[in-house]
């Protein structure tokens, strides 16, 4: 049904609504012995026939054992049988009540007033129905759960079904009809039917409508009509974001190469060694690591400490972003500087839930080419080149019914991320946040988190500063311990932890988590910062390499170099030298073959290539399924050899 043109979907909803329509009216008229002869006098005659098995209960519904009537009400529709009978008038009416109605000469005001009671009540209670189904549909399409925005639509329509009901009795109620009226303008607002004129009398005593009966059905008819463009507009968004999704996943493999499961991105703008993080095993597969490339529009820039800032992006004609992402995936820059191609990834800091922005995060890093320009060069009004979204490290609610987000300094934004989300969407789960910084100026979104924290009773957060002497902070001071820990999370053990931050903050926590009873499993890290160990062990020849040339001349051997391998670059048709400390990336940079890349961290799997002959190390391979290893895959990032070798590129 996505395939089909917006028009052509709305007009088959159309026809099946009617049709339901037609066969509730239908089932609602046998119910009530009615049919389209049958007159207004002749209701509870065609009651009677309809219920011929039970006839003292047809004609005494006060003694009747069924909701709608209490044993030993008094004769002829008192007030116990009423009052029974009102959850029919609010949904599917129950079948003694409305004929006894149609049998009463009137109703006492006592009578009225319980009625209106209950109409009012009922009212309240199907108009909070409408707003959690409006909330539930919500969640569906940002979940992008079609079938659960289609029941919360459904929800919607039936509980406005159920308010209007409520109206109907209201009206008859305050305008002093008799029974029978209230019956039949129930009967008639259910069954569709346009008011007679004659049939009753306005409130000057002249045969017509009145004002108020205008008003009211004016004001109906513009609550439907803005229920109906808010499901519209939302069937719309949906539609439209299937068929990017849909788009995506059949993309061709060269123009968007898949990745499973792909990983998060990296702040960390250093060419020579930007991040180093392990991957986030989510259950859920994100269909390509590019699914989107083009030029968005810098619309605001923010200052979050001094050293960070925040860059929102718009499409360029003010629209919709052009793309879907979840919370804590990342986005690739692309720009030019003095002449050179320079491409960083800098995780996405906005709400998933929001779609006219996405912001980027981004700290300026002491020799960082890329995170120093934008912090010095661009201003609001630039377009820049953005390819995305990429990454696993995500978190929106249905991965477990509580989570901790554990983040060291810019590492917070993949966490922000996921709170502003959660939040956007009411998830009802606990939130942990536990975040550490080197001081209080430093502490990113702190006045964001203190608003958050106010607004949703789920969010916890704690905060700890490494250095906050001279200070007005109140807080914790020092590392983010195992005592820390369990002070700020109560049965740690049992919650999905998700931790975010430089290398060597990654390793003590992860270390401490599992002492604390955390299993492995349920930690998913994400970290910020340089690459460390990169280098193989060098072997024999490399350890020659090392020798002193007489020394090396003694044991009959030449004096080499560095690079005692070559590689060759089969469909480049490229032979070159490969020093061991180098990666096959570099290598292929400095000799002019392109390899596509994003984190250069050995995370996202972009970088994917085929090893043809030869053999290398990988400190990080995270992005390596069992089968892109039995397939002969390598992350040209982060592989390296003392051999000689031939790889496709």
């Amino acid at each position: 049904m996505f395939g089909l043109p917006l028009r052509c979907r709305a007009g088959l909803s159309a026809l099946v609504v009617l049709t339901s329509q037609l066969v509730a009216n239908a089932a609602l008229a046998s119910d009530f012995g009615l049919g389209r002869a049958h007159p207004t006098g002749q209701v509870a005659q065609g009651w009677e026939l309809a219920q011929a098995e039970d006839d003292h209960a047809a004609h005494h519904p006060a003694a009747s054992g069924s909701a709608g009537g209490a044993a030993g009400a008094p004769p002829g529709g008192a007030t116990p049988g009423m009052m029974g009978g009102m959850d029919g008038m609010m949904g599917r009416p129950r079948k003694e009540f409305y004929p006894a109605l149609m049998e009463m000469p009137s109703l006492s005001a006592e009578q009225r007033s319980n009625l209106e009671i209950q109409a009012r009540e009922r009212i309240s209670a199907e108009t909070d129905r409408l707003a959690g189904a409006e909330m539930d549909l919500r969640h569906a399409i940002a979940g992008s759960d079609i079938v659960a925005a289609d029941q919360a639509a459904r929800r919607l329509r039936e509980s406005l079904n159920a308010v209007q009901s409520g109206v109907v009795a209201l009206r008859s109620l305050h305008e002093g009809k008799p029974p029978q009226q209230i019956a039949q303008a129930w009967f008639k607002s259910q069954m569709n039917l346009l008011p007679q004129r004659g049939a009753m009398d306005a409130d000057d005593g002249t045969p017509g409508v009145s004002w108020f009966h205008v008003t009211t059905m004016a004001l109906l008819v513009l609550f439907s009509l803005a229920m109906l463009a808010v499901y519209l507009a939302r069937m719309r968004r949906a539609n439209a974001l299937v068929d990017r999704l849909t788009r995506a996943a059949v993309a061709p493999a060269a123009a968007a190469p898949l990745v499973s499961p792909p990983a998060a991105g990296v702040p960390n703008d250093k060419p020579e060694a930007t991040s180093s993080q392990e991957t986030d095993r989510h259950p859920r597969r994100v269909e390509a690591s590019r699914s989107w490339k083009g030029k968005l529009r810098i619309c605001a820039i923010y200052q979050e400490t001094p050293n960070v800032k925040t860059f929102r992006l718009q499409a360029p004609d003010g629209g919709a972003i052009p793309f879907a992402f979840l919370p804590g995936q990342f986005l690739t820059y692309a720009i030019e500087i003095d002449g050179q191609a320079v491409r960083r990834s800098y995780t996405i800091a906005s709400s998933a839930a929001q779609t006219a922005y996405v912001e980027t995060t981004i700290k300026r890093e002491d020799g960082g080419l890329l995170s120093d320009y934008m912090h010095g060069h661009l201003k609001e009004g630039d377009l820049v080149e953005v390819a995305g979204p990429s990454g696993a490290f995500t978190f929106t609610g249905v991965e477990a019914d509580s989570v901790v987000l554990i983040g060291g300094g810019v590492g917070i934004t993949p966490l922000m991320a996921a709170i502003r989300y959660l939040s956007d969407i009411a998830w009802p789960g606990q939130i942990y946040l536990v975040y550490g910084a080197q001081t209080t100026e430093q502490f990113i979104f702190r006045d964001e988190l203190e608003y958050l924290q106010r607004r949703m009773s789920n969010l916890h957060v704690a905060a700890t500063m490494v250095r906050a002497a001279g200070t007005s902070w109140m807080g914790s001071e020092g590392q983010i311990t195992a005592e820390f820990l369990t002070q700020a999370v109560p049965d740690l053990a049992r919650r999905r932890v998700h931790l975010c931050g430089p290398p060597g903050m990654m390793d003590a926590l992860r270390k401490t988590l599992i002492g604390l009873g955390v299993p492995r499993e349920q930690i998913k890290t994400e970290a910020f910062g340089p690459a460390r160990g990169a280098v193989p062990p060098p072997g024999k020849v490399a350890a020659e390499a090392q020798m002193p040339a007489a020394e090396a001349s003694n044991r009959g051997a030449a004096t080499v170099g560095p690079a005692t391998a070559t590689i060759r670059f089969a469909t480049s048709d490229k032979v070159v030298a490969l020093p061991p400390d180098k990666s096959v990336l570099e290598v292929a940079e400095s000799a002019g073959v392109s390899i596509d890349y994003s984190c250069r961290v050995g995370v996202c799997g972009v970088c994917k290539t085929h090893l043809l002959q030869g053999n290398v190390t990988m400190e990080v391979q995270d992005a390596l399924t069992a089968d892109d290893k039995a397939n002969g895959l390598i992350l040209a990032c982060q592989a390296r050899s003392v051999g000689d070798l031939v790889v496709e590129a």
